[in-house]
């Protein structure tokens, strides 16, 4: 009997380690795998969308992404988003991409761990970042149509 009650309580265990691999589409980056980032890079590309880290430890270019919609979970550190504006002198630097050194008529947001920001398609954005900070952010980046 005490075999049988041994039994019971670790089948449980034995099915999740045994069982097959996640479905596809599915996917979870653990929070700790996260903070770990110290360099921007993709995580993943999902055909109609992508997931990637961003870390940032200086200012950033002026940004209009005119086909993707920006969603931004910021994971640690601090920085200012100036949002916004009308670029100066902007370059278009692949399809639909812009870029600019500046910006006029930006309003700035402060950012910090658990902000939550969306940047609709063509919506100018920069990010400033204080000497000696820095800002680790996941961005889920959707199409705009």
């Amino acid at each position: 009997m005490k075999k049988l009650a041994a039994w019971l309580f670790l089948a449980p265990v034995c099915v999740v380690m045994t069982r097959a691999a996640d479905p596809p589409g599915f996917k979870i980056w653990k929070s700790q795998e996260l903070k770990s980032v110290a360099k921007s890079e993709m995580l993943a590309d999902f055909g109609n969308h992508n997931a990637r880290m961003t870390f940032r430890d200086n200012d950033g270019q002026v940004e209009v992404h005119e086909n993707w919609t920006d969603v931004l979970v910021v994971e640690s550190g601090e920085a200012t988003l100036l949002i916004g504006g009308t670029p100066v002198n902007p370059k278009t630097t692949a399809p639909g991409e812009l870029r600019a050194a500046s910006v006029t008529g930006g309003e700035k947001k402060p950012l910090a761990p658990g902000d939550v920001v969306h940047i609709q398609a063509g919506l100018a954005h920069q990010f400033l970042v204080a000497p000696g900070k820095k800002i680790t952010y996941f961005a889920l980046k959707v199409p705009a149509k």
